[in-house]
């Protein structure tokens, strides 16, 4: 089924593009050109292939998609591919409209934000003063402190809920209210503070449901309206909308949905309520219009929505390094970038733009692959020559016994988390804690790089303690001696749970949690994701001691107990598997897909 796709797309891809030109001269089409053949992995060796545009869209089995590239705080060129629906095979234009999915949320914080500049809002006070329809609850965690719009906007309110799937063709859609109290028909829990606010970034887009609320009671208006009348048509955004679902000319404009698998989404597309974090219904031209504002706001070239000083503050980093107001950070070569990625069922897409050179990038998809969009962006920095964005080819450099005996080991990393690198079989690895291990190659002298990382690695002895340090180079090449070898006798948490001890690792992880409890290493989604990695990797023993270790450090979250179960079906083991499906359940109702397996699971 997927070879008979694939005929039909390279012909559409490529004769049936639309392309528009902000300057159309032979020069801008000389870089389309090298853009579309330049697809490149994160690590490039000599005699590595370079890919192009149409092999990647058929690697992937993605079916359409569409770029907007910037220059200068211009539009450089707009350009489509491919087909927005298999069964009809109508041609990606620039008019197609493609869920934002998360890029939703810094047009949101955009709208949020002006709403600050008016003095309608603090962004430092408590947002209960802003909420009417709904409080958010008090608790343990908000009596020293209380969640504020900052908290919201940077993810660091210490809310639950990471993001949602929406709502299928035909299946009820809840109202805001009932998403944030987790009421059917929500199918995602409740959205509540479980950790102090203003500790280190936590993903919420249950934060933004609040956001979301908030506008509406403030102003008295849908959330669709109010983004209208706040950025959509100040910005001349005039084919995006929050309207969830579509209806009328927009929804024949809109692509179809196509999950990892290749399937198309049931019913086309999901409708989402949640619609500050993931409503968004745009296309390229239109966000390539939000991140010239920005651009624009930032040299003091525009006020159409943001005042100088409020924009600076949304790119100013807020929690650590790397998150604004609103909108993600990277500083390369001394460049800061803003960036967002999206994914909805059935969509992908990626936002990207500096504040001081007007570069910048939108790449949107009918399907769940972001590593096509990766290579795209990658391809767009390197031929527009964006700072810090130059890829180099590297020559794989043979490996000497002294090099063995300087670099294998085990590094102690973050101060409780593991790095290994290790041979097997003639060829180098290198993992974190329970990571899926990645091939390791030497490069130069002491210097090493791992597959899909971009970043170098360096093995240096640090002369104030003459220890072997494990140091990550990240663009600029500084040194900073964090991640010292550490000695056998010496165990980490998770590799307690690798060697079989069970009550030694949940120790461990309480003792971090106790002392550090911000430390990624204990956040729940964190320690779930390497469950998983080991559930995928076929190690089911000791995927479940990882699910049991969450449920024990966060009794109180039903994502846990599912995962949990999940594991113990894999297991082969039912009673546990349903009793832990059961716990999920009660602590979240509107978890259908555990209704269904205890449902099974009872009748057999």
């Amino acid at each position: 089924m997927k070879s008979s796709f694939l005929l039909p797309l390279t012909l559409i891809a490529f004769l049936s593009t639309q392309l528009l030109f902000a300057q159309s001269d032979s020069q801008t089409k000389a870089l389309i050109e090298k853009v579309e053949s330049g697809l490149i992995p994160v690590l490039r060796f000599e005699g590595d292939s370079i890919w192009t545009m149409e092999s990647r869209m058929k690697h992937y089995g993605v079916p359409g998609l569409t770029i907007a590239v910037i220059k200068d705080s211009k539009i450089a060129y707009v350009k489509s591919y491919g087909i927005t629906d298999k069964t009809s095979k109508l041609p990606v234009t620039s008019q197609t409209l493609f869920q934002a999915a998360s890029i939703s949320k810094p047009v949101s914080a955009y709208a949020v934000l002006k709403e600050v500049d008016l003095g309608k809002i603090n962004a430092d006070e408590d947002v209960n003063l802003y909420l009417k329809s709904w409080k958010l609850p008090d608790n343990e965690f908000t009596n020293t402190k209380k969640v504020n719009l900052k908290h919201l906007l940077s993810h660091s309110g210490g809310l639950t809920v990471g993001g949602f799937r929406g709502y299928a063709l035909g299946e009820p859609v809840p109202s805001l209210i009932q998403v944030l109290n987790g009421e059917k028909p929500a199918n995602s829990p409740e959205i509540r503070v479980d950790k102090v606010p203003g500790g280190t970034l936590r993903y919420s887009g249950g934060g933004y449901c609040i956001l979301q609320q908030m506008m509406i009671d403030l102003e008295g208006k849908s959330y669709p309206q109010l983004m209208k009348e706040l950025v959509l048509v100040p910005l001349g955004m005039n084919s995006s909308t929050y309207e969830q679902p579509l209806s009328g000319e927009q929804l024949k404009l809109a692509a179809t949905g196509y999950l990892p698998n290749g399937k198309e989404v049931p019913g086309k597309r999901h409708t989402y309520p949640e619609m500050a974090p993931a409503g968004l219904w745009t296309n390229a031209t239109d966000l390539a219009k939000f991140i010239i504002d920005l651009q624009s706001t930032l040299n003091g070239e525009s006020q159409q929505v943001l005042s100088r000083s409020m924009a600076q503050q949304m790119v100013s980093p807020f929690i650590e390094r790397y998150e604004g107001l609103g909108i993600f950070l990277e500083k390369r070569d001394q460049t800061q970038y803003f960036n967002h990625g999206g994914w909805n069922e059935g969509f992908s897409s990626l936002m990207v733009g500096n504040t001081s050179h007007g570069d910048g990038m939108v790449v949107m998809t009918n399907g769940n692959q972001p590593l096509l969009i990766n290579e795209v962006y990658r391809a767009v920095g390197n031929v527009f020559k964006w700072p810090g964005h130059e890829y180099p080819v590297y020559k794989k450099l043979a490996l000497t016994a002294a090099d063995r005996k300087k670099i294998i080991g085990r590094y102690q990393t973050d101060k409780y988390g593991l790095t290994k690198i290790y041979e097997e079989k003639g060829k180098l690895f290198h993992q974190n804690n329970m990571d899926e291990p990645a091939e390791f190659f030497k490069v130069g002298p002491d210097t090493y790089v791992r597959t899909g990382w971009e970043q170098k690695i360096k093995f240096l002895k640090n002369p104030a303690d003459q220890k072997t340090y494990l140091v990550n180079l990240i663009f600029n090449d500084t040194v900073r001696y964090e991640n010292p070898k550490m000695p056998s006798n010496e165990k980490t948490a998770y590799e307690l749970v690798n060697e079989g001890q069970f009550d030694q690792a949940l120790a461990a992880f309480k003792k971090i949690k106790a002392e550090a409890p911000e430390h990624y290493l204990v956040n729940e989604s964190n320690i779930n994701n390497q469950g998983y990695n080991l559930l995928h990797a076929k190690k089911i023993d000791k995927s479940i001691a990882v699910f049991r270790i969450n449920t024990l450090l966060y009794p109180n979250s039903g994502n846990a107990y599912d995962s949990l179960g999940e594991a113990y079906l894999a297991h082969g083991d039912k009673k546990l598997a349903k009793e832990n499906y059961e716990k999920a359940l009660k602590l979240n109702p509107g978890n259908e897909n555990a209704a269904k397996i205890v449902k099974s699971l009872t009748t057999e």
